[in-house]
């Protein structure tokens, strides 16, 4: 049995990394045109559509350069589509607003509002197969053969990705557009990751974390993890720190502890898996008495690589992720993407710049410093170093999306641009006019980090109008338990780098325009228990972003109720 798994292992390792060296040498060659392929892209998907609904209402046939594209078509938003969706889902009506078939409607995030039905259809589905999976495997084995001069070493990947099945009225399906490439592949999972089909694609309630770590740690073969994002891995260690004794007593017993909550038949299926392996409990019981400190690395020898979107916003989880891989493990921080499209991948390990993918759809860029908001730029005129909101005409059937991401231009791949996602337009906290965004205060917990030696493993901002005048409430949850004797230096220290993050900010506390500045300490794993509330409540782990601005009520309830300790 483990020979003929090896067997499969080796095949299917071999196949993903052509696979990802076919998709490196797409995106090298497509990045050396980039201008003329973004081009090619927009005309071909206005062609195909001409005779679409919204195509005739807006005359694509009549389009026929970059320029009478943005004559002719106005911005738009969800809403300008959400009447085609819903007779697409209800009275499956095609050629709406695409002609191709939509073979998937990907749930966004619900970060602002209800969450939202986007069409995608076999084209967006390709361009993820080759971007959004097989190139984290050639810039894998790039990176080790650069680095080795041979490839990385078979073994079996601690994926944590979870695509429940759904589907629309009409038997669409519906969710991660993750789950549509896994979903084909369900029989063979086995062959490369920890956890089987029903832990990928669970049709019930079950403990996820304990389960992919139940049959994650008996294989010593572990030679990667990926995760949507940072954050799920990082929960993901945060509970085995807390659970490791009784974890090691299960797998020392072969079986699933009984206060596991899993259904009486998963359970008997996910046991007849299991057979007791007190070796290997041992080993892990030492291991972790030692601490956590790169305790990845030590359970799993063979440890080769990681996935994950860790930049902007999951920066912090990267930081922890550190600790317990250790330094040297490459990173792929993967992609840049929204529900609406996959826009830009990670070429090389450790990167936090993404090339735009200029076959992946066509962008358009508004200056972000810019007061006019109707003229739009193209990547050939984009500048190093500048910020733009990002506007997006997909492979979906949306065109001149504003998605209200501002990205910055990091530099060019090529001719494609380099670029980061900074924050998103609609989430900035403004009490009287000072305009905070995400970037701002992902600055600010950086240098108190430096200054303070305090390592943040998660962090808001609340904007309390209720007070007279209006303050900033900024909530942390530190790595570990800090003196409650410097609370105070610690606000003032934050208080006076918002102010250098943003000068207005700044200013107007100054001028006592806004009040001084709350700290709020939460509880240790706040952050983590709300991101479990949110997926027990059908919230997509693969979609949920962190929580930088509370700005709902449920947010507030939840994060007020769990401070520990707070300044005046």
């Amino acid at each position: 049995m483990a020979f003929f798994q090896g067997i499969t292992n080796h095949v299917f390792c071999s196949v993903m990394k052509r696979r990802g060296a076919t998709a490196l040498r797409h995106l090298d060659e497509v990045s050396k045109r980039a201008v003329a392929a973004s081009e090619e892209t927009l005309l071909k998907i206005l062609k195909d559509n001409e005779n679409t609904e919204y195509g005739k209402l807006y005359n694509f046939s009549e389009i026929k350069s970059i320029e009478d594209f943005k004559k002719k078509v106005p911005f738009s938003n969800y809403d300008s589509y959400a009447s085609y969706i819903e007779r697409m889902i209800q009275n499956d009506e095609e050629n709406l607003i695409t002609s191709y078939p939509v073979k998937h409607y990907a749930l966004s995030s619900g970060s602002v509002g209800v969450p939202k039905h986007i069409p995608v259809t076999q084209a967006t589905i390709d361009n993820y197969a080759i971007y959004g999976a097989s190139i984290l495997f050639g810039v894998m084995d790039e990176y080790y053969r650069n680095t080795t001069g041979k490839t990385y070493k078979d073994g079996f990947c601690l994926n944590t990705i979870e695509a429940p099945p759904m589907m629309t009225e009409n038997g669409v399906p519906k969710g991660p557009i993750s789950g549509t490439a896994l979903r084909e592949l369900a029989e063979h999972l086995t062959n490369f990751m920890t956890s089987p089909a029903d832990l990928v694609f669970p049709t019930e309630p079950m403990d996820s974390k304990y389960l992919k770590l139940r049959f994650a740690l008996p294989n010593r073969k572990v030679t990667c993890m990926t995760s949507a994002f940072m954050t799920s891995l990082v929960d993901l260690m945060t509970w085995l720190e807390s659970n490791w004794e009784s974890m090691c007593d299960d797998i020392e017993k072969g079986v699933i502890g009984e206060s596991i909550l899993v259904s009486d038949e998963l359970r008997k299926k996910f046991e007849s898996m299991f057979t007791p392996d007190p070796e290997r409990a041992e080993e892990l019981r030492n291991e972790f008495r030692k601490g956590f400190d790169e305790i990845v690395i030590r359970i799993w020898p063979d440890f080769q690589w990681l996935g994950a979107i860790g930049t902007g916003g999951f920066s912090q989880y990267t930081l922890k992720m550190r600790q317990y891989t250790g330094k040297n493990i490459p990173y792929s921080f993967l992609n840049y993407a929204a529900s609406e499209s996959l826009m830009a991948v990670a070429r090389r390990t450790g990167e936090d710049g993404f090339v735009l993918l200029p076959d992946g759809g066509f962008y358009e860029f508004i200056p972000a410093d810019s007061d006019d908001e109707e003229t739009t730029l193209t990547i050939d005129q984009l500048e190093a170093g500048k910020d733009y909101e990002i506007v997006v005409t997909n492979l979906s059937g949306f065109y001149r999306y504003k998605i209200k991401d501002v990205i910055r231009v990091k530099g060019f791949y090529n001719e494609a641009p380099l670029v980061s996602f900074l924050y998103r337009k609609n989430q900035m906290i403004s009490i009287a006019g000072e305009k905070t965004n995400e970037e701002a205060l992902r600055w600010t917990i950086s240098k108190f980090q430096d200054e303070t030696g305090i390592l943040v493993r998660d962090y808001s901002i609340y904007a309390d109008t209720d007070s007279k005048p209006g303050r900033y409430v900024l909530f942390i949850e530190p790595d570990k338990e800090i003196e409650e004797s410097k609370i105070e230096e610690y606000r003032d220290t934050a208080e006076k780098l918002l102010g250098q993050a943003n000068p207005s900010f700044g200013q107007k506390i100054m001028n006592n325009t806004l009040g001084k500045t709350k700290l709020c300490i939460t509880q240790q794993e706040t952050y983590m228990l709300y991101r479990d509330i949110m997926i027990r409540k059908g919230v997509s782990q693969n979609q949920l972003k962190p929580v930088r601005a509370i700005d709902t009520p449920m947010k507030e309830k939840f994060f007020f109720k769990f401070i520990e300790m707070e300044t005046e």
